[in-house]
C-alpha cells in the first residue's frame, strides 16, 4: 500500500499532492489498495481519500512531564561570600569613620524554639556589622540582617564550629551598637578599664570559677575593705589604691558577665543591669528576604568577632543549660 500525505488546504484547492511538513495542520492520506474502496460508485483505479488530524508534538523545551530539563538551584559558597564581606567591612570603615557616617553594631543569633536553658537558647554575639545609611538602624538592620544571614552564619560557624550543625533557618538575630556591647557586656562600663586577658576575675577575688554570689560578695567586700586607700599609711597609698581599683573591676566583671542575683548564671539579654537597653528584638529570616538585595539606600557588611568572645559565651552557654539540668 502506497501512502501520500497532503495539506487538507492545498487539497480543497486542487493543488497538487505534496507532503506536509506541519504538525498542526490536518492532513489526508491517499491509498491506492482496490480492496479498501467504497460500495458506492467504486471504480478500480479510484484512490480513497482519509482524512485524518495528526496530534501536536510537545516540544522538548516546553517544559514539564517526564524527561523536562529542570533548572538548577542556585549554590552559596559562604565562605567566599563571607571575605567578599569582610573586604567591603573595611572599605566602608575606612572611606566613612571621618564623616562619621558608619556605624558599627554587635549582632548576635540564638536557635528559635529552644528553652530558655536549652542548647544555644541564649543569645551569642558573633559578628560585627557596619552600616552607612540615612535610614535609623531600627528600619535598616530589619531589612540587611535577613540578606546578610548566610555570612552572620559563617561567622558563628568560624567562631564556634559546633554551630554548623544547627540550620541557618532555625536561627534568629539581634543586634546592638558595638559601643554599648563592648561597654556594658564584656564588663568595662562605668569608666572602669577591663582586667588584663590573662587575668581570671574570680582568682583576683580569691574565688574558683563555680563560686556563689554571695562568695563573690563576701570576697570582694573583704578585699575592698583591705585595700582602701583612706584606710592605708601614707607610703603605701599609691599601691593600695592600684589594688582596691583592680579588685573592683574583677567584681564589676563578675556581675556583668558572670552571675545573676538568685546565684544562677545571668541570661545574655540581662548584662549589664538596667544601664543597657540597646539590644534589640529578635530579627526572624524568611526565604524571601534572603535572596533579596539590600536597597541602594544601605550600604553593610559584616566580619567575624573574635572568636575568644564567642566561645566565652558560648561556654557560659553551656554552663547554664547544666546548671538547669542539675536542679
Amino acid at each position: 500500500m502506497e501512502t501520500l500525505t497532503v495539506g487538507a488546504s492545498r487539497l480543497l484547492g486542487g493543488a497538487t499532492a505534496s507532503s506536509s511538513s506541519s504538525s498542526s495542520s490536518s492532513s489526508v492520506r491517499i491509498f491506492h489498495s482496490p480492496g479498501s474502496l467504497p460500495a458506492f460508485g467504486a471504480r478500480k483505479g479510484v484512490s480513497v481519500i482519509r482524512c485524518q488530524a495528526q496530534k501536536n508534538k510537545k516540544s522538548p523545551s516546553s517544559g514539564g512531564g517526564f524527561g523536562a530539563k529542570t533548572v538548577a538551584k542556585p549554590t552559596f559558597d559562604a565562605a567566599l561570600l563571607l571575605r567578599r564581606s569582610e573586604q567591603v567591612y573595611t572599605r566602608l570603615v575606612a572611606e566613612h569613620t571621618h564623616e562619621g557616617d558608619v556605624r558599627e553594631f554587635v549582632i548576635c543569633v540564638r536557635q528559635k524554639g529552644s528553652k530558655s536553658h536549652g542548647a544555644m537558647g541564649d543569645w551569642l554575639p558573633v559578628a560585627e556589622l557596619a552600616l552607612v545609611s540615612e535610614w535609623d538602624a531600627s528600619i535598616a538592620l530589619p531589612i540587611a540582617l535577613p540578606i546578610l544571614c548566610r555570612e552572620v552564619a559563617e561567622c558563628a560557624g568560624k567562631g564556634a564550629p559546633s554551630l554548623r550543625t544547627i540550620p541557618r533557618n532555625n536561627l534568629e538575630y539581634a543586634y546592638e551598637p558595638a559601643e554599648a556591647f563592648y561597654e556594658f557586656v564584656l564588663g568595662s562600663g562605668n569608666g572602669s578599664q577591663p582586667l588584663a586577658n590573662a587575668e581570671c576575675p574570680y582568682s583576683v577575688l580569691g574565688l574558683g570559677k563555680g563560686a556563689s554570689t554571695s562568695q563573690v560578695r563576701s570576697a570582694y567586700r573583704t578585699l575592698a575593705a583591705k585595700f582602701h586607700p583612706d584606710r592605708q599609711a601614707a607610703e603605701e597609698q599609691k599601691t593600695a589604691e592600684e589594688e582596691f581599683k583592680r579588685v573592683t573591676r574583677a567584681y564589676d566583671q563578675i556581675k556583668r558577665t558572670g552571675l545573676a542575683d538568685d546565684g544562677e548564671i545571668a541570661s545574655y539579654a540581662s548584662l549589664g543591669g538596667t544601664a543597657r537597653n540597646s539590644l534589640s528584638e529578635p530579627i526572624n529570616m524568611t526565604s524571601q528576604s534572603m535572596q533579596a538585595k539590600l536597597p541602594g539606600e544601605v550600604q553593610a557588611a559584616v566580619r567575624p568577632l573574635d572568636s575568644d568572645i564567642i566561645n566565652r559565651f558560648l561556654a557560659r552557654s553551656c554552663a547554664r543549660q547544666a546548671q538547669a539540668v542539675a536542679v
